[in-house]
């Protein structure tokens, strides 16, 4: 029986006994020939005839996978080996060392009758999430397979860390014959206990989790419907984030969100997965995106890429050629700028600085007003004419999404994955939605107008807006 202070490979002095069950011990050690000395946690495996092969497999396995890990929110692994049978007691072991994580689980939170609320659920979700975006889209993808509260802490610096890989499993890993039935009830999904894991399958555990920590009471004794469970009335929060937690512990693989980061895009949007949303035929030759349902609309709208900036390249050409009243009107402009610049410059080695920076600003104000106004009816004029018969190329890089459900509509443009434009309204305020040839579509509020559909063809737009005004129509 290994005991507190014992000193195992001379240098993990065992502090104090954490966890103990069927051949396994976890302890609080303390790594001595750290400078300064550092706490660790040390988990221990006895090799005897009681142990399955399967027990040992895993928790090699957990060895293996936390070696190959590099993230801030998963303790770091420092080593891993093995004890004879005299420095054991009697008992083979193996043992693997982590970092310590000073804090509580949340499971020990919630026995000590800690309620969450929104906000913090919300944030929980986000840095797990994140946690699950790296694990899953390593390769091979690694899959925890047993999220819950107490395989969580929030450490004393107040973020949460993911915990106790010894149920851990690579995809590859996963495609194999073997059959390991692991993870816990109530935060599983069946297919788990099939051995099916897939990355989903952690989604799962994750949303089981925030039903945890919103109700207070373990998913597996709160009541089930269709297999799916039943929260909604022990909960006072907004729709929209009980209808995404639903999405995540959809007991059909089909009806549950596939990744990490669709799920925590649709959180931080403030919107859910419907997996009823039925896919709409485009236009042919058109890359528009479209799912509609009863009570959700979204809509993907592809960037032009390269295209644009040929067109734009196009466009200057024609400019340059057909286009000289601009050009040169607007040489004149900037050169009367730089001439005002260079006449502020003068005087402040004539004047004083307080006195040569106050007429400076006085002229660099009236000059280049009273000029614009001069020439801006002409630059407008011309330009209208240039664009009428060049067709200068609408400017909408990157990709469009639109997103409508009962209460509100989303418009949102990225590039490279980073969002240059977030609009929102509300669905009760939209008055009119029209397709204007050279503006495109215009959804009309009783507030404001949205421009859709920049990048679009005439015959896109004009049917992208008949679709959202059928929709709107049903509603």
């Amino acid at each position: 029986m290994l005991q507190g202070l014992q000193l195992l490979q001379g240098r993990y002095q065992l502090q104090q006994q954490l966890g103990r069950n069927a051949g396994r011990q976890t302890w609080l050690a303390e790594d001595i020939k750290a400078s300064p000395a550092e706490s660790v946690i040390v988990k221990l495996l006895a090799f005897s005839p009681q142990m399955q092969w399967e027990d040992f497999k895993l928790f090699e396995r957990e060895a293996q996978v936390l070696k190959n890990l590099d993230h801030p929110r998963i303790p770091r692994y420092r080593d891993y080996f093995s004890l004879d049978k005299q420095t054991g007691s009697g008992l083979c072991w193996f043992g693997l060392v982590q970092d310590y994580i000073p804090g509580s689980s949340l499971q020990q939170l919630i026995d000590e009758g800690k309620r969450f609320s929104e906000a913090q659920v919300r944030q929980i979700a986000t840095d797990i999430l994140n946690i699950l975006i790296y694990l899953h889209e390593l390769s091979p993808a690694v899959l925890h397979r047993d999220i819950k509260p107490s395989n969580l802490i929030l450490g004393e610096d107040g973020q949460v860390y993911l915990v106790d890989f010894g149920a851990v499993q690579n995809q590859a890993g996963a495609e194999a014959v073997t059959f390991t039935v692991v993870g816990t009830t109530g935060y599983a999904p069946l297919e788990q206990f099939w051995g099916k894991t897939v990355p989903a399958s952690d989604i799962y555990a994750l949303g089981a989790t925030l039903i945890h920590l919103l109700t207070g009471v373990a998913p597996g004794n709160l009541p089930q419907n269709n297999l799916r469970i039943q929260f909604k009335d022990k909960v006072s929060i907004d729709p929209n984030f009980i209808r995404w937690i639903e999405a995540l512990t959809a007991p059909d693989l089909k009806q549950r969100y596939t990744t990490a980061s669709q799920a925590l895009e649709d959180l931080k949007a403030n919107r859910y997965l419907n997996a009823t949303l039925q896919k709409i035929r485009p236009p042919v030759g058109s890359r528009i995106k479209l799912w509609k349902s009863a009570n959700q609309l979204k809509i993907e709208i592809p960037g032009r890429g390269l295209k644009f900036f040929i067109d734009l390249i196009k466009f200057a050409g024609k400019l340059i050629l057909g286009g000289g009243a601009v050009v040169s009107q607007l040489s004149l402009f900037c050169l009367v700028i730089l001439m005002v610049i260079g006449l502020g410059l003068a005087l402040v080695t004539i004047f004083t600085p307080m006195s040569s920076i106050s007429l400076f600003l006085l002229i660099a104000l009236i000059v280049p007003l009273a000029l614009g106004v001069r020439l801006s009816k002409e630059v407008s004029h011309e330009l209208a004419r240039l664009n009428a018969s060049l067709k200068l190329p609408r400017f909408a890089p990157g990709t469009s999404y639109v997103f409508l459900d009962r209460d509100k509509f989303i418009i949102e443009k990225k590039v490279l994955g980073w969002c240059y434009l977030r609009q929102q309204g509300q669905i009760e305020n939209i008055k009119n939605i029209k397709f204007v040839p050279g503006k495109q579509g215009i959804i009309i509020t009783k507030i404001k107008q949205y421009v859709l559909g920049q990048q679009l063809n005439e015959s896109e737009c004009s049917w992208l807006c008949e679709q959202l005004r059928d929709w709107l129509k049903s509603q």
